[in-house]
């Protein structure tokens, strides 16, 4: 996790959104976290911190899967179903890997 908090109390609507983004990848893979991160407000931080985590974690998800032959799919949908419920239940979460260039991306733009 980073060493920055993510948010004090994200409402219920910015948790909602976060879960759909990483959920939303069982059905929509890298296109419903993207717009989740479009639709959403640059004020709603950390929902789009979530959102943008999602969408890389879809793309590595897709360049492996690739490379596997479609083999590391469930791998990373099985992780994205982690991140819906762990957002959902504790509120934070961060991916390998990515977590901490999304946080840097949504949380240091201005």
């Amino acid at each position: 996790m980073s060493t920055t908090s993510l948010a004090i109390a994200p409402s219920s609507n910015e948790r909602l959104a976060a879960t759909l983004a990483h959920a939303g990848t069982l059905v929509a893979w890298f296109l419903a976290p993207l717009l989740v991160y479009l639709v959403l407000p640059r004020t709603s931080r950390w929902a789009r911190y979530h959102a943008l985590q999602s969408l890389l974690w879809s793309l590595i998800g897709t360049l492996v899967s690739l490379l596997t032959c479609g083999f590391a799919i469930p791998f990373f949908l099985a992780w994205h179903v982690w991140a819906a419920f762990k957002t959902m239940r504790d509120g934070d979460y961060e991916y390998p890997l990515v977590g901490e260039a999304a946080h840097n991306a949504v949380y240091q733009d201005g």
